[in-house]
């Protein structure tokens, strides 16, 4: 099933990719009444107002594109926030902005890398069978487990270990394309969230994306019935990633 457009890069060509260790890129009650007094001729207390329901934010108002779009910018324009991902066999778990990038990547029967990005500067460190592979493939010991590989964005090996970071949602933020037959559905409760989902469906398969509605209306949660596309779920929005060079020994990444 043809679940996205060619332009939105999360949810396709970006994280479909092989995962093989020469191609690593990664291609969110109303209270009870007070009970009254028991002594004689004391005044009952006031009951406890419910708790009024949340404002909505009106982009369950607007077309399944225009929701799309809004929780897409709104996220960027928040310039930071924590995503969950799970794909059949990856799952990442990362801070992210337009800059920074710090979390933990794993990839299953590959190992797993924790990565580290603050401006051109990324480093990674990966666990045993990471390291393994990569030393195999690369022909030489690279990565340990004791260490932290460096590099900047201008080395190749490097640039796909912080492609899973997907900074270009900040700085590129996806659109749905117009064409798109998706619709929207009635405002749901996900994660405690009021939100309105805009679903895609196609041959027996779907995409179902969620954006808030009520306070600002983000980009909350991702999900599909396809194994090869991501469920994901943002929260956090506007906290700071604090991305911090790694302590402890640091070698370089070869040139590639």
């Amino acid at each position: 099933m043809q679940t996205r457009n060619q332009s939105i890069r999360r949810a396709s060509t970006a994280l479909l990719c092989t995962l093989a260790l020469a191609s690593l890129t990664a291609c969110n009650s109303g209270s009870d009444a007070a009970k009254s007094k028991s002594a004689a001729g004391s005044t009952p207390s006031k009951a406890v107002a419910a708790t009024p329901a949340a404002k909505s934010n009106g982009v369950d108002k607007l077309s399944a594109k225009e929701i799309y779009d809004t929780g897409m910018k709104t996220n960027a324009e928040a310039e930071s926030f924590h995503e969950e991902m799970t794909r059949a066999g990856t799952k990442s778990d990362l801070r992210l902005s337009a800059t920074e990038c710090v979390g933990n990547v794993e990839i299953s029967g590959k190992g797993s890398f924790e990565i580290v990005r603050k401006g051109s500067d990324i480093w990674a460190k990966p666990d045993s069978t990471f390291a393994e592979g990569m030393n195999s493939a690369l022909g030489e010991k690279s990565f340990s487990t004791e260490k932290w590989t460096h590099g900047t964005s201008s080395n190749p090996l490097m640039a796909k270990l912080a492609s899973w970071c997907h900074q270009e949602q900040f700085t590129a933020p996806d659109t749905l394309d117009a064409g798109s037959k998706a619709t929207k559905g009635a405002v749901t409760t996900v994660d405690g969230q009021q939100a309105v989902p805009v679903v895609l469906t196609g041959k027996g398969e779907s995409v179902t994306w969620y954006v808030a509605a009520t306070g600002k209306p983000y980009f909350i949660k991702q999900d599909s019935t396809r194994t090869d596309m991501q469920d994901l779920t943002d929260d956090g929005f506007g906290q700071p990633v604090g991305a911090k060079a790694p302590t402890g020994t640091v070698v370089e990444a070869p040139k590639g």
